[in-house]
């Protein structure tokens, strides 16, 4: 039987229900506009189709503002790869039939209206008709600029922290220890995929008598300038390091002993155009011996190190100011 409303007492139902409804309607509004985050809806063509009131606060545009943007202009172009990413996935799960009722967290950049950017979490889902398939997409996105920023601090001091550890003070090569970590590292990668690795070792000829005529801070100034006579010569995959005192080694990655040897010679050459002046009016030119050997495969790393070791004493006994390698010792 069709119920009739236009008795007074249904009539007087049908306007309190009216009335809850523009209550409720009213307290939606009030939540959207004045929520700390920030509610975005896209249609799946990835437009705009709602953004709410605090997106001024987050980013400093207006709602109009926003809306008129692309999301490329919104996104950060790192951010927006990863965004794609997750779009496109998530699209294939739909097609796969996943379950509807999941969501996805992701952090992403985004720019603000004064030219800086804000960091925001975004959980993402999409938004379905009665037949459960997806309309749009809707994102919950939460300011976590503060704690990013805060991340990226902290993991740029113990990239500090790790850097100092492992570099000489004095010649901001490497240290010692470094080298024998990092030895072991390219001696492995010999061992699985046999590309070549080549040693130098090198040592400045008579630093000790140097050190001994001008003083120490003299000999602090021949090692400082040595490292950076060693960083000029050196290509992108190479590597050096104090070994200890005046000693110091270099790596050579897929090189050949041969082609170490150009290498080798392009310090030793270098270091010597280098002038010295301890004393006032007085200029000094500086030498030194390097050895160097190729890796072998399987070899003991403390016998491929006291070999190369072998070569440059080997350098120094035929008159220092050269390079003695497997094949070649003048």
């Amino acid at each position: 039987m069709k119920k009739d409303f236009q008795g007074s007492g249904n009539f007087e139902q049908l306007e309190e229900l009216k009335k809850k409804l523009l209550e409720s309607e009213e307290k939606y509004r009030i939540i959207t506009e004045y929520m700390a985050d920030l509610i975005t809806i896209l249609d799946l063509d990835l437009n705009f189709v709602y953004i709410s009131p605090s997106v001024l606060r987050l980013r400093g545009f207006t709602v109009e503002e926003a809306m008129a943007q692309t999301v490329e202009q919104v996104v950060a172009p790192e951010s927006l790869g990863t965004l794609l990413t997750i779009f496109n996935e998530e699209l294939k799960l739909e097609a796969a039939g996943a379950d509807p009722r999941r969501h996805r967290i992701e952090e992403v950049e985004h720019y603000c209206k004064d030219g800086s950017s804000i960091w925001m979490e975004l959980s993402l889902s999409f938004i379905r008709d009665k037949d459960q398939k997806p309309t749009a997409i809707i994102i919950v996105s939460r300011d976590i600029d503060d704690r990013k920023r805060a991340e990226e601090a902290l993991r740029k001091s113990e990239e500090r922290y790790r850097e100092l550890s492992i570099v000489d003070d004095l010649t901001q090569l490497y240290n010692s220890r470094h080298f024998h970590e990092q030895l072991k590292s390219e001696a492995s990668r010999v061992n699985r995929y046999g590309q070549p690795l080549t040693l130098l070792m090198a040592d400045i000829d008579n630093f000790k008598s140097f050190n001994d005529a001008y003083g120490h801070v003299e000999g602090d100034e021949v090692l400082s300038r040595f490292g950076q006579v060693v960083k000029r010569c050196l290509r992108e995959t190479d590597s050096a390091y104090r070994y200890g005192g005046e000693e110091f080694t270099v790596l050579l990655p897929m090189t050949t002993s041969k082609d170490g040897l150009i290498l080798a010679e392009r310090i030793r050459k270098e270091l010597k155009k280098e002038i010295f002046s301890p004393l006032s009016g007085e200029e000094i030119h500086v030498t030194v011996s390097i050895g160097l050997g190729q890796y072998q495969p399987h070899e003991d790393m403390k016998i491929f190190v006291r070999r190369v070791d072998e070569l440059m004493y080997q350098a120094k006994k035929n008159g220092k100011d050269r390079v003695c390698s497997e094949t070649k010792c003048e």
